[in-house]
């Protein structure tokens, strides 16, 4: 892990204690498209987020883990997109990786990325 990582990663964290209550917790934090750190965490509710650090966009938007165990939901949102537009998605999580998918309304258009725990 390169000098940059470690620091990007002490202070995702720093600021992650912040903003979250005590008993919520951080999944990891992931490279998005090998220049973007997005912090993944769970609240008390049970909701997940995944935001970006350098501006803090949110673009999970508070998904719940389903039944397979597969994060979903409908308020996902894409930065390269208009703020206003949502998207129904869907996150796995695995050892070492997020897989997340998002799509347009009756699932017309979807966009699926890898990103990298680091």
């Amino acid at each position: 892990m390169s000098k940059f990582t470690s620091t990007a990663i002490a202070l995702v964290l720093g600021a992650a204690s912040f903003a979250t209550s005590v008993s919520a917790e951080i999944i990891g934090v992931y490279l998005r498209n090998n220049e973007e750190f997005i912090l993944v965490r769970t609240t008390d509710e049970g909701l997940m987020y995944c935001t970006r650090v350098g501006d803090g966009f949110e673009m999970c938007g508070g998904l719940t883990l389903q039944d397979d165990g597969i994060w979903g939901g409908n308020g996902m949102k894409h930065p390269n997109m208009p703020k206003f537009m949502t998207y129904t998605g869907a996150v796995l999580i695995t050892n070492d990786a997020l897989a997340i998918e998002g799509c347009t309304t009756a699932d017309a258009q979807c966009d699926t990325e890898t990103w990298l725990k680091q």
